[in-house]
């Protein structure tokens, strides 16, 4: 799989536990809040540190980061014992590329609430791009044993699958993966990754096969096909 189709799935993966949304944001304009100066077309202004984390939430999906960074910050402003305002802004900014400031964030998050996995799986996320192995790997050891949707923990999975592949550790990588397929069989990247493993392993046959179960799950994906035409 080529980076660009990399650099897609990062994206989702950083955001995966945000919601979806498709609404916009707005200029500034002077009733909001210091931190948080935007509003999404349709909706009220928050209220509550709950509801900040939910608009940063879905400002992050519209990648609309600085709306995003405001509305994560007001919420922490208004409960500053609050676990998911930390992980909203820290998810911000890894998205960001503000990685060591969102470590300290996913840190305070977990401070606050040592038993969510999905923050444990978050740091490791920004771990991972900051080239701490070591402390990826223990993050997303956590996360797996404690992240509760099979989704969540199958991302955990493909997550270490991915570092195990970057350190030549292929049948760990498959391994890994194999556990991200049973647990979220409809979701085609994890096919496409372990496709991608085997064919480094020269197994063609093996890589084929996840391609088409890929293409049978996202068929308009291009990076599929064209990884299935090489292999």
């Amino acid at each position: 799989m080529n980076s660009r189709a990399r650099t897609n799935l990062s994206l989702v993966l950083i955001l995966a536990f945000l919601l979806t949304v498709t609404a916009g944001c707005s200029n500034p304009i002077s009733k909001f809040t210091k931190q948080y100066k935007c509003q999404m077309a349709g909706k009220p202004e928050p209220r509550t540190a709950y509801e900040y984390v939910e608009r940063g939430m879905e400002h992050a999906n519209a990648n609309e980061y600085d709306c995003a960074l405001g509305a994560c910050s007001e919420a922490i402003s208004l409960d500053s014992h609050l676990s998911t305002g930390y992980a909203c802004r820290g998810g911000v900014l890894g998205s960001r590329g503000d990685y060591l400031k969102a470590i300290k964030d996913f840190d305070q998050a977990l401070n606050l609430q040592p038993d969510n996995g999905d923050f444990y799986y978050s740091r490791a996320q920004v771990n991972e791009r900051l080239g701490n192995t070591d402390e990826a790997l223990d993050d997303l050891a956590d996360a797996i044993e404690l992240i509760k949707s099979e989704l969540g923990r199958s991302l955990a999975f493909a997550l270490r699958a991915r570092i195990f592949q970057k350190q030549g550790k292929l049948d760990d990588a498959i391994n890994d993966y194999t556990q991200a397929i049973q647990l979220a069989p409809d979701f085609a990247y994890h096919h496409g990754n372990r496709g991608e493993i085997y064919f480094e392993k020269q197994q063609y046959e093996k890589a084929i096969a996840d391609y088409s179960d890929a293409i049978r799950l996202d068929e308009k994906n291009p990076y599929f096909h064209g990884d299935r035409a090489k292999a």
